[in-house]
């Protein structure tokens, strides 16, 4: 009798905790050593690259109420880092980290620096020519200063990126909005 009352307990304690994860990650890591010599010794750096991405986790409408749901295509976010130890200590430095997002169907590449970050344009297979900055304000927007406007920019709730500024031409304010990438790997 009290192993029965184990096991239901048991098995309704695993059923409360079925999937509740509302993202998904995928992770991509790929390290290359290269050896290096600077006429006296050959140094070995390793360098590695991380490509990161997550999505949201999202199930088609029409099967709301069925056990087996279909799942839509989401929004994801792919973020790229390259790390290099070239003090061969095990332990990697952050060389940069690059985020890509989509305007349009345009890509676009978001490299961050010390005081925010710079927007590039994809003009060819990954060829990416800087087409501006945003730099952080106190508030946690950002001045964005572009090749063909300036304006303030923010991170909506879908974590895109949104500019909004003022054309002479139309007399309106225009919001531009950098959806984040479909992913590659």
């Amino acid at each position: 009798m009290k192993s029965l009352i184990y096991i239901s307990a048991f098995l309704l304690c695993t059923s409360a905790f079925s999937q509740t994860e509302k993202e998904e990650a995928k992770e991509e890591v790929e390290i290359e050593t290269v050896k290096v010599n600077n006429g006296s010794e050959i140094i070995e750096k390793k360098v590695k690259v991380i490509t990161r991405e997550t999505a949201n986790v999202e199930l088609a409408e029409t099967d709301k109420n069925k056990v087996n749901q279909e799942r839509v295509n989401s929004v994801s976010k792919v973020e790229k880092m390259v790390m290099v130890d070239d003090d061969g200590d095990n332990n990697y430095e952050l060389l940069t980290k690059s985020t890509f997002y989509k305007l349009g169907d345009k890509e676009y590449l978001f490299k961050p620096h010390d005081r925010g970050f710079d927007i590039a344009f994809n003009k060819e297979e990954n060829k990416f020519v800087k087409t501006g900055s945003a730099y952080n304000t106190q508030n946690g927007n950002y001045l964005v200063d572009h090749k063909n406007y300036a304006g303030i920019g923010y991170f909506n709730e879908n974590g895109d990126f949104t500019i909004e500024y003022f054309d002479k031409d139309k007399d309106e304010i225009v919001t531009k909005s950098y959806k984040m990438a479909q992913p590659s790997l």
